[in-house]
């Protein structure tokens, strides 16, 4: 199971700067952080993975590297930076995660 915070922020700036995204939750087994952008009249599409036991970023195909950046100061706490924002950066920004588990329980 996991507790992500429901929180919405809304963040604006120019375009050519940067911005940061915050994702808080408690996953005490997580492999990987997933990010997605939801921008009006299209289906959600994810961005990126951050593969936590291996520290970097892995981007869907045609994504520019060096556009994002995860990185966590705090435990528990992930952050997306967008670099070089542009107008079609503009959308809603979802984190998600899960716990690792074994099925060795199963009969």
């Amino acid at each position: 199971s996991s507790n992500l915070e429901g929180r919405m922020k809304s963040v604006t700036r120019p375009t050519g700067s940067s911005a940061e995204i915050t994702c808080d939750l408690i996953v005490i087994n997580a492999v990987y952080i997933h990010w997605y952008l939801h921008q009006e009249g299209k289906s959600p599409q994810r961005l990126l993975y951050y593969d936590v036991s291996n520290s970097r970023d892995v981007l869907e195909s045609g994504l520019s590297l060096g556009k994002y950046y995860t990185h966590t100061p705090r435990r528990w706490s992930w952050i997306l930076r967008l670099q070089n924002l542009i107008e079609n950066d503009s959308g809603v920004y979802y984190c998600a995660t899960w716990d690792r588990h074994s099925d060795s329980d199963l009969p």
